[in-house]
């Protein structure tokens, strides 16, 4: 997997030079260097490095680190002064590749950002750099010398293009050079590696996934990478895959073993685990159900909530038949017997309750056909999709009352 690093470069202070540093990372210690995304290269063996900086950035100082000669040094610093530092930015990437022994390196010159014009330009820019990483590349981030909102924008950027494009980034590692920390750790500079806030993010939204529309691939993908949740990942599996198609059956058998290995969230050493383990047995508790209309009821409130109404009505429908099955003592996973005490809460009832529930099934019955066929005649007199949703609810109260009658 080729390994891309973004960094950034500021002034270097009032001397207009960064001070050296002993780094550490890994237990490895590189001694006398000035930037640490030559570090973070030589360490990770990066093979494209993207850096970014402001027109009076130290680009300089970068190209001599990266093994330039004296005559363009100068000429670099002139470039800053006479404003035509683009045109020796070139330069400077074939410095960054002649270096790593590889292509495609680049250097960026961004906006001061301060204000909403110059921060939509820096977006551009790395939105531009976005566009140069390949979907099997492993990203890793520098923030150690990102200045005002670079460091949120580094972040935010990273999530956007998550979020948006067919292949989102993967990123690896998002590295700060603890320079301030050196004073107190012997002249050593720990370099921290702090893509735990990523992996965080990933599981809420995993969860918040899982939580509002019943996806719950996200969080067996990122059980899928961790080796030491073998023990719950497969209980886990059948539950999301019973869940994204509402088989009500593998529900129930499978939250019975996840309600068993409660403990496995609470005790683990993962603290990303332990964060997220409340939010998990919380959720497993709905659907932990003594009987099967409980839990066909409880799902189709659950779709109701996060305005999934078309596996709402799909399963309303089941649940009212399952209930009618369990309040006459009936077998309720019997097909034959659904199908019959289906036919016999359709049938006309002159009790007004019956009836009632009867032309209530009858509205959901012809609902859930529309939904599962999608065809209808122009002149078709249905409801409508506005009173569908609008309505449910109510529709929910009326068939709950099922269990009152034997039908």
């Amino acid at each position: 997997m080729p390994k891309v690093l973004i960094s950034s470069i500021g002034t270097g202070g009032k001397n207009n030079a960064y001070n050296s540093a002993d780094y550490e990372i890994d237990k490895i210690l590189y001694k006398d260097k000035k930037f640490i995304a030559h570090v973070l290269c030589e360490h990770l063996k990066i093979d494209k490095l993207f850096l970014v900086g402001t027109v009076h950035s130290i680009w300089e100082a970068v190209f001599d680190d990266f093994g330039g000669d004296s005559e363009l040094w100068y000429k670099i610093i002139e470039s800053k002064e006479n404003n035509t530092l683009k045109e020796y930015l070139p330069k400077i990437n074939e410095q960054i590749d002649k270096k790593l022994n590889t292509k495609g390196s680049k250097c960026f010159v961004i906006d001061y950002g301060i204000d909403e014009g110059e921060l939509w330009s820096n977006f551009d820019k790395f939105l531009e750099i976005s566009d140069l990483i390949d979907e099997n590349d492993g990203v890793y981030l520098d923030i150690t010398h990102s200045f005002r909102s670079l460091s949120l924008m580094s972040f935010v950027m990273s999530e956007f293009i998550s979020n948006t494009k067919d292949s989102p980034l993967d990123i690896k590692g998002v590295f700060y050079g603890m320079f301030e920390y050196g004073g107190e750790n012997n002249g050593i500079t720990p370099i921290v590696n702090l893509s735990m806030f990523f992996e965080l993010i990933k599981y809420s939204k995993a969860i918040k996934n899982l939580k509002n529309y019943g996806n719950g691939h996200d969080l067996i993908e990122l059980f899928e990478n961790k080796s030491e949740y073998a023990e719950i990942k497969d209980s886990y599996k059948n539950f999301a895959y019973a869940l994204s198609v509402a088989d009500i059956n593998k529900i129930k058998s499978s939250i019975k073993i996840l309600n068993t290995k409660n403990k496995f969230f609470e005790n683990s050493n993962d603290h990303i685990l332990q964060l997220i383990s409340k939010e998990l047995k919380e959720f497993f508790k709905i659907f932990a159900t003594a009987t099967t209309s409980e839990l066909q009821f409880k799902l189709t409130q659950w779709y109701v909530k996060n305005k999934n109404y078309a596996m709402a009505y799909l399963t309303l429908v089941e649940a009212a038949i399952s209930l009618a099955c369990e309040s006459s003592a009936q077998d309720e996973l019997d097909k034959d017997i659904r199908d019959r005490v289906k036919k016999a809460i359709l049938s006309k009832h002159e009790d007004p309750k019956k009836k009632k529930i009867s032309k209530t099934l009858a509205t959901i019955n012809s609902i859930r056909k529309n939904i599962a066929h999608s065809i209808k005649k122009e002149d078709e007199n249905t409801i409508s999709s506005k009173e569908s949703i609008e309505k449910i609810k109510e529709y929910i109260v009326i068939l709950k009352d099922i269990k009152n009658h034997r039908f």
